[in-house]
């Protein structure tokens, strides 16, 4: 305080206080810029205190989102599904995180990626947002729901294999190795959003992450199953330039995606283990 006081008197050309006895009192310069230094005091606390509501309100924003497959339809219906009036102008746009430019979220055309995280650069913020298992996804009524599931007769089923989430896939042959077995791909895609459909008209078997596995899926007759194996869990991020770390909509948006993402974990539609 000594050393503000002292910067103030020299600023200013007056003591401000002066010693009287014991204590000290206010000079008349200091009487006078009292009420003054009150109401610059009293704007700087509705300057910060209305900033985050004032910018929040007035946001007319574009949220790009770029999503790793099969998330998006995790994400946006529970996104979406928020009541947020404190940014009546955003729009959300969903895209491919795999056929997006690297360096959108360095070159500020993406606020977001959600999913295994692509770009990863020292100058960019990755939180990671949980760890989901692999389960094996199948139409309600397969034989492999029936019975025991053991690695052999897993391995032996017919398995359609996900060639954007090439992990997936990995995990589980590098498990079915150790046994000398090796799955019975007799399909491969590039999209969830195609494997699912297929699987719900087919015997196929789909390996995911079970944090995709949305309601919507399992009203439309899909069922999934723990693997037989181990397998390694996925690790779901999120990353964002350090330019939008303290943007008030940015940081609802962040928080929006990490409450989201933490409760989508499916609680019905499968099999014991």
């Amino acid at each position: 305080m000594s050393r503000t006081l002292h910067r103030i008197r020299h600023r200013l050309g007056d003591p401000i206080l002066a010693r009287a006895g014991r204590g000290m009192v206010v000079t008349p310069r200091g009487i006078e810029l009292r009420e003054r230094v009150h109401l610059l005091v009293r704007e700087a606390e509705e300057l910060f205190s209305s900033g985050e509501v004032d910018a929040m309100a007035s946001a007319w924003r574009n949220f790009v989102l770029l999503v790793d497959d099969g998330y998006a339809g995790v994400l946006a219906p529970r996104l979406m599904s928020y009541d947020y009036p404190q940014i009546p102008g955003a729009t959300f746009h969903f895209m491919s995180a795999s056929q997006a430019d690297p360096d959108a979220l360095r070159e500020g055309t993406a606020a977001l990626e959600i999913g295994r995280v692509h770009s990863f650069s020292p100058e960019l913020r990755v939180e990671n947002l949980l760890f989901s298992r692999y389960v094996a996804v199948v139409r309600a009524g397969h034989e492999l729901l029936d019975g025991t599931i053991d690695v052999e007769r897993f391995a032996n089923a017919s398995h359609i294999d996900v060639l954007e989430a090439d992990a997936a896939g990995a995990a589980v042959d590098s498990s079915l190795a150790k046994y000398d077995l090796r799955r019975r791909v007799t399909m491969t895609t590039h999209h969830y959003t195609t494997a699912f459909p297929v699987i719900g008209q087919t015997d196929l078997v789909a390996i995911a992450p079970e944090v995709i596995l949305h309601p919507g899926l399992f009203k439309a007759g899909l069922r999934s199953f723990g693997l037989p194996i181990p397998a390694t869990p996925v690790a779901i991020r999120m990353a964002w330039h350090p330019r939008s770390e303290a943007d008030p909509a940015h940081a609802w948006l962040r928080s929006r995606v990490r409450d989201t993402l933490g409760s989508c974990i499916p609680e019905n539609g499968q099999s014991s283990d």
